[in-house]
């Protein structure tokens, strides 16, 4: 049951702050994602006068740090504690104007069940589609191509045998460096913190385990000169 102590008698700690500082890398993501129309706030409910301690595209209703809690963000913390629910989405306007945005509220608890914060989203529909669209496609980003797998075994396949054709088929790889080659491809995506990876890896290559762990522990030794990011999964 979610607790309202928050409003009253609860008294913050820092395990409590730190929970609601750690979703500030998250909101500053989906800001990214959808763009400048987009809003993100963070409250926290230790002090309500300055509840908004992060914000996303603030100029969206022209908020800053520091900002007071809305009555939007109490109403929604009235009903998520008397229903148990813990976020909606709705239509909203700012100061009874015209200007329509389509809402949600998230409630933040900590390791006891107590209400400490909230994140409300904002997205502006009062925009031309033109500039929805510029605004969502604001800037080239990384195209990477993501696998989608009902299971493990074939999500670590999808990403093996592209890899693997593509080895076998580079003649500038010695055919005694492709098993090499590709469990290093393997391993620089980060595919070996799957445990599973290894006994894949090792029937689909027709080699031992031992040659797989091999490869690993030399990828390990020189990972600094390749500038391989620091894994520790075999050692």
């Amino acid at each position: 049951m979610i607790k309202m102590d928050a409003l009253t008698s609860h008294e913050f700690t820092e395990s409590d702050r730190l929970i609601l500082k750690s979703q500030i890398p998250f909101m500053e993501c989906l800001g990214t994602m959808f763009g400048d129309n987009c809003e993100l706030v963070l409250h926290s409910f230790e002090n309500l006068h300055e509840s908004v301690i992060h914000i996303v595209n603030g100029h969206v209703t022209g908020r800053k740090i520091g900002a007071p809690v809305t009555n939007i963000a109490l109403e929604k913390l009235s009903e998520f504690c008397n229903s148990n629910e813990t976020w909606d989405v709705y239509f909203s306007n700012k100061n009874g104007e015209k200007r329509t945005f389509k809402s949600s509220s998230t409630l933040i608890t900590n390791f006891d069940g107590v209400a400490i914060g909230m994140i409300c989203i904002n997205y502006s529909l009062e925009v031309s589609m033109y500039s929805f669209m510029k605004s969502f496609m604001h800037e080239p980003v990384k195209r990477k191509t993501e696998n989608f797998s009902n299971d493990i075994n074939s999500m670590v396949l999808s990403h093996l045998d592209p890899i693997k054709h593509q080895v076998y088929s580079d003649t500038n790889v010695p055919s005694k460096n492709k098993v090499q080659e590709i469990i290093k491809q393997l391993y620089k995506i980060g595919l070996f913190e799957l445990p599973i990876t290894t006994k894949i890896v090792s029937s689909e290559l027709s080699v031992s385990t031992a040659t797989v762990y091999k490869h690993l522990r030399q990828i390990n030794r020189v990972k600094l000169d390749m500038h391989i990011p620091n894994r520790e999964c075999c050692k």
